[in-house]
């Protein structure tokens, strides 16, 4: 019993890990992103940085945003699923 505890454990560290690992990505790709249409002249009359916070917080409320949480959420629920169905 205690394997299958340690077992569930890791793959919820390892899972977290790999959400946190693609969270930090993807907001420094979009960070890189809204920088270079700032560059490209698409700013909109604000500096760079309320350019960059504004279209940030609008990733924040985006359903891609959103989604990256299936990277977390689905493997646990096939897994709980598969042991279901084990029992």
């Amino acid at each position: 019993m205690l394997r299958i505890f340690l077992a569930i454990v890791l793959m919820l560290c390892v899972v977290f890990a790999v959400y946190l690992a693609a969270d930090r990505y993807m907001r420094f790709d979009q960070r890189r992103r809204l920088e270079q249409r700032h560059a490209d002249g698409d700013g909109g009359g604000l500096n760079r940085e309320d350019f960059v916070q504004k279209g940030m917080a609008e990733y924040e409320r985006s359903t891609e945003k959103k989604l990256l949480i299936g990277v977390f959420a689905i493997p646990i629920l096939v897994v709980a699923f598969l042991a279901l169905l084990a029992k």
